[in-house]
């Protein structure tokens, strides 16, 4: 009996990482017979999308590649000449022509409804009738506000305010766009509507197939490389980041911001990418990395929320943050599932790289969400082993000296795992990875003697607080206040900082004072200042 499109598709998926001559023969063979057979617009379609996406991420030779391309753009024009036809099978997959459907925040709302590359209109609004009134009573004119006691349900309130149905969406995005200003207070009333968009693309480009990173040359793999040494990729110098041109930075910035659309995800550094910020790393094995902090309006106080792109071969491949605070951070990220089986510790590796070599970083910290905290993929996957054997190690002794005794388990017995119960319990500690001696305090720290002296010396009152620190500042430091508001915002943080942990040495002040014009603008030379404050001195400590 023949094999069905499934089950060839599935076949391919299954030798994807095999490199063997037999691995290889297979993989030709297969290619071979599905491209000689009809699509579908099933599940099976996107299995095998999948599985060819992995390829093109990790081709063999120029010849596979090619016949691989030449495949996405069969599916290409299968899916434009029935795109009347997808179904739900096809949504949220990310193939060309084929609906994403899920939520986004306003201001990534508002951005889609720009974007020549695809129509957004709105699906469904989940919230019930009256929190619909209450937002809206908040935004619209003070003669239109009476319609919203009426307790009618969104359509008939959109009805009577004569919003015609293919406005709705944009009408929405407009009233809470009044309240930009407060832009937490506007983000909290926009996802208390709990819109849900229909977002379609208009061309191929607006999709995983051809979202790529301009001008790569693929890198050809002779194997895949499981076994890595982490302290020698995080010890070899970075190379410079790439110089783009203004035209070339907005292209990688639309491949950035496209990865996240198109698998229905939202980050803020994507959302509120600083385009000044963008730096490319181009390193080996065919990976690129993308850095990038966020505008000044949405930055973090103290501490910089920095994301991070990963690609193969110029494909998204990984996403996520480092929350960075001098020469310590936090990280986050996600592999996409369609690369899942390729080489995930190199990768992981190479983005640690970049983070500590650009931030001179000598610690890193993983939180219990990231392998398995309410997070049941995370167990299933034995997430903690992968950050595990990149060298990162439970906080709690307790749980650091169990994690060791299991290590010997898995060392003594080939066939052994760790159970689930095993694994839930190391989510009761983070996990730290030393990359050096000295460990800066953490944002937390500071956060709480600022809470602790609020309450002490002002009797829990903020606005004085705030008011009497600043002036302390700008008196110990000779400078005056800014007419920039980012910078006064800034101003507020340094100023309880100083104050709460009775910093008075001259360097220290000076640094924290440079830090009100810097943050804003530049995170790199903001996070320098952080680290000179800490190490008392001009050069960065070794």
């Amino acid at each position: 009996m023949m094999a069905t499109f499934q089950q060839k598709a599935q076949q391919l998926k299954s030798c994807l990482s095999q490199f063997d001559d037999t691995g290889l023969d297979l993989k030709r063979q297969l290619l071979h017979h599905l491209s000689a057979m009809k699509l579908s617009q099933k599940e099976d379609l996107v299995l095998y999308a999948e599985a060819l996406l992995f390829i093109l991420g990790y081709p063999a030779d120029s010849d596979q590649w090619e016949k691989v391309d030449k495949e996405l753009n069969r599916i290409t024009w299968h899916l434009k000449r029935s795109v009347t036809g997808t179904g739900k099978a096809l949504e949220n997959s990310g193939l060309p022509f084929t609906p994403i459907v899920t939520r986004f925040s306003h201001d990534g709302v508002r951005w889609l409804l720009s974007y020549p590359h695809c129509t957004i209109s709105l699906e469904a609004i989940e919230a019930p009738a009256q929190q619909v009134n209450d937002i809206l009573r908040l935004t619209l004119t003070s003669l239109e506000k009476s319609e919203t006691t009426a307790g009618l349900d969104h359509q008939d309130l959109l009805k009577v305010l004569q919003v015609p149905q293919s406005q709705c969406l944009p009408f929405l995005v407009h009233e809470l766009s009044r309240l930009d200003l407060t832009p937490y207070i506007k983000d909290y009333l926009f996802d208390r509507l709990d819109v849900y968009v229909r977002v379609q693309p208009k061309d191929k480009v607006f999709s995983k197939f051809y979202n790529r990173l301009p001008g790569i040359q693929p890198f050809f793999h002779a194997d895949l490389q499981k076994k890595i040494s982490v302290k020698n990729i995080l010890d070899m110098p970075l190379p410079p980041s790439t110089t783009c041109s203004a035209s070339e930075k907005k292209d990688i910035i639309q491949v950035i911001q496209n990865a996240m659309i198109l698998t229905a995800r939202e980050t803020d550094p994507t959302t509120f990418l600083d385009e000044n910020s963008l730096r490319l790393y181009s390193l080996d094995r065919g990976v690129s990395i993308a850095i990038y902090s966020m505008i000044p309006a949405r930055q973090l106080p103290l501490e910089s929320y920095v994301g991070f792109t990963a690609f193969k071969n110029g494909l998204p491949a990984s996403y996520g943050g480092a929350w960075v605070f001098g020469d310590r951070a936090n990280f986050g990220l996600n592999i996409f599932e369609t690369f899942r089986s390729g080489e995930s510790s190199f990768m992981l590796a190479s983005l640690l790289r970049v983070f500590r070599h650009v931030f001179h970083l000598q610690y890193i910290e993983i939180e219990p969400y990231q392998f398995g905290f309410d997070n049941p993929e995370g167990i299933e996957s034995g997430a903690f082993w992968f950050f595990y054997r990149m060298g990162f190690r439970p906080l709690d002794k307790v749980l650091r000296q169990f994690a060791g005794k299991e290590e010997q388990k898995i060392a003594a017995n080939t066939s052994y795992r760790s159970t689930r119960k095993t694994l839930t319990a190391f989510t009761g500690s983070s996990l730290g990875l030393r990359l050096g001696k000295r460990i800066s305090p953490d944002t937390g720290s500071i956060t709480k003697k600022v809470t602790q002296m609020i309450q002490r010396t002002y009797g829990g009152n903020r606005s004085v607080a705030e008011e009497t620190s600043s002036a302390l500042f700008l008196s110990q430091t000779g400078k005056n206040i800014s007419s920039d508001s980012y910078e006064r915002q800034v101003l507020t943080e340094v100023a309880l900082w100083a104050s709460a942990l009775n910093i008075t040495d001259t360097f220290r002040l000076q640094c924290m004072a440079d830090m009100i014009r810097t943050k804003p603008v530049n995170v790199y030379d903001y996070q320098d200042l952080i680290i000179r404050f800490y190490s008392g001195r001009e050069a960065y400590p070794k």
